[in-house]
C-alpha cells in the first residue's frame, strides 16, 4: 500500500513539474506588451501559449513568431529555443531595417536568418526569402540569390497565408500571378547568367532532395533562362506538371495557415509564365514557337509588370532565331520595356537594352548594337543603382 502511495506522490509531482515548466512570460517587441500563459506547443515557426485556464471565459490560445518576442521567460529552455530566438531578433531586425529603406543592412539581417533557420521553418523562411528579394536592389551583384528568394517567396505564399503584419500596405507578389515581378530572370551578360544557372541548378537540387518538388522545378526553370542567357543548350522541359503531385503542396493544405483557392491558382499560373518563359529560350525551335504563342495570348490579356514579363520573354526567344527579321522583331518588343517603362522596372529594363545589344551584334549590325550599350550605360547609372526608401511596407 505505502508502495502504492508513493507512485501516486510521485506522479503527481511530475504533473505538477510539468505544469510548471509550461508556464511562461513573452515580452513583446515594438511596445506590444507583455502576456503569461501555459506552453502549448513550439516549432521553429513561433510558440503557442495557453492564455488563461481553459474553464475561464475568454481564456484562447494564441501564436506567437519568433520574431515578435523580445524576451521569453520560462522554467526550462533549450539550445532549439535560444536558437529559434536569435533567428528570430535577425528577421525582426530585417524587416525594422527594411521599413527605415536601409535595405543593405535589411538584406544582411535576412540572409543572417536564413543561415540558421530549420528545414521545417515555413512561416520564417517566408519572411527571410521575401526580405531577401525586396532588397535585391541594394545587390545587383548578387541577382541569383534575389532571384531564388523572389521564386521561394512565391512558392510558399501559394501554400500558406502570410500573416498581415508583414505586408500592411503593400504587397510585392502579383496578385493573378503570385510572382515578384520586381525581380525577374533576366542578365545582362553571359558570363553572370552562367554563374547564375550554377547556383540555381544547385539550390533546385537542394529542394529536390527535401522533397520539394514543385519549388524544385520553378528554380530548374529559371536556371534553364539563365542557361539561355548564358549561351548554354537547353532542351524544353519533359516534366508534366499536372501529372505528379507535389507532396509538399498537399501537406501545405492540412496546415493551420494554408492559403486560399485563388494564392493556390495564382503559384500554379506563376509557374507556368516561368516555365513558358524557359521553353521560348530553348534550344529547340519548335518548343520556342508554341512557347511565344503562349506567351503572345498572354500579353493580350495581362496587365501592369506581368505583362512586361511576357513581352520580354517572347522578343527574348525571337531574337535566338537565325532569321535577322525575326531577331529585330524581338529587339523591338524587347525595347518596348525601356522605352515605355524604364523607371518602373529597371532591372528589366535594363536586360532588355542588354540583350538586345547582343542579339544586333549577332546578325552584324554593329552600329545600332554600339547605341544599345551606350543607352544601357547611361540608364544603368540613372536608374539601376537606384534604391528607393521603402517605409509603409509593414515591415
Amino acid at each position: 500500500m505505502k508502495y502504492g502511495l508513493c507512485c501516486c506522490w510521485l506522479l503527481l509531482a511530475t504533473a505538477s513539474a510539468a505544469t510548471q515548466s509550461d508556464t511562461c512570460v513573452i515580452d513583446f517587441r515594438d511596445g506590444g506588451g507583455r502576456k503569461e500563459g501555459s506552453r502549448v506547443s513550439e516549432s521553429a515557426d513561433g510558440i503557442e501559449i495557453q492564455v488563461g485556464a481553459v474553464d475561464e471565459a475568454g481564456a484562447h490560445s494564441q501564436f506567437i513568431r519568433w520574431d515578435q518576442i523580445r524576451l521569453l521567460t520560462s522554467d526550462t529552455t533549450d539550445n532549439d529555443r535560444l536558437k529559434r530566438l536569435a533567428s528570430g531578433e535577425q528577421l525582426w531586425r530585417g524587416r525594422t531595417r527594411l521599413g527605415r529603406g536601409d535595405l543593405k543592412a535589411a538584406r544582411e539581417c535576412f540572409t543572417a536568418a536564413v543561415a540558421v533557420l530549420e528545414p521545417t521553418a515555413r512561416m520564417s523562411r517566408m519572411m527571410a526569402s521575401e526580405g531577401i528579394a525586396r532588397t535585391a536592389s541594394a545587390a545587383r551583384a548578387d541577382w541569383s540569390r534575389s532571384l531564388e528568394a523572389a521564386l521561394t517567396t512565391a512558392m510558399l505564399r501559394s501554400r500558406f497565408a502570410a500573416p498581415g503584419s508583414w505586408i500592411a500596405k503593400r504587397d510585392e507578389l502579383d496578385s493573378e500571378y503570385g510572382l515578384m515581378l520586381s525581380v525577374p530572370p533576366v542578365w545582362m551578360d553571359g558570363d553572370s547568367a552562367k554563374r547564375a544557372h550554377d547556383a540555381l541548378a544547385a539550390a533546385a537540387d537542394r529542394e529536390r532532395l527535401a522533397n520539394d518538388l514543385g519549388l524544385a522545378q520553378l528554380l530548374a526553370d529559371a536556371g534553364r533562362i539563365a542557361a539561355a542567357d548564358a549561351g548554354l543548350a537547353q532542351p524544353p522541359a519533359t516534366v508534366n506538371r499536372d501529372a505528379k503531385a507535389d507532396p509538399l503542396e498537399e501537406i501545405a493544405k492540412r496546415e493551420q495557415w494554408s492559403s486560399s483557392n485563388s494564392q493556390r491558382i495564382a503559384g500554379k499560373k506563376g509557374a507556368r509564365l516561368v516555365s513558358l518563359w524557359a521553353d521560348a529560350v530553348s534550344s529547340d525551335p519548335a518548343a520556342r514557337k508554341r512557347s511565344r504563342q503562349s506567351l503572345a495570348q498572354m500579353t493580350k490579356s495581362a496587365e501592369g509588370k506581368l505583362r512586361l514579363w511576357a513581352i520580354y520573354a517572347e522578343g527574348r526567344s525571337f531574337a535566338m532565331e537565325s532569321d535577322p527579321e525575326e531577331v529585330r522583331r524581338g529587339v523591338g518588343k524587347m525595347l518596348l520595356i525601356p522605352a515605355a517603362y524604364g523607371s518602373e522596372i529597371p532591372r528589366l529594363s535594363e536586360a532588355a537594352l542588354a540583350q538586345s545589344a547582343i542579339a544586333l551584334a549577332r546578325i552584324q549590325d554593329d552600329e545600332a548594337a554600339a547605341t544599345l550599350r551606350r543607352i544601357k550605360s547611361e540608364y544603368e547609372s540613372e536608374f539601376s543603382g537606384r534604391i528607393e526608401p521603402q517605409q509603409g511596407d509593414g515591415y
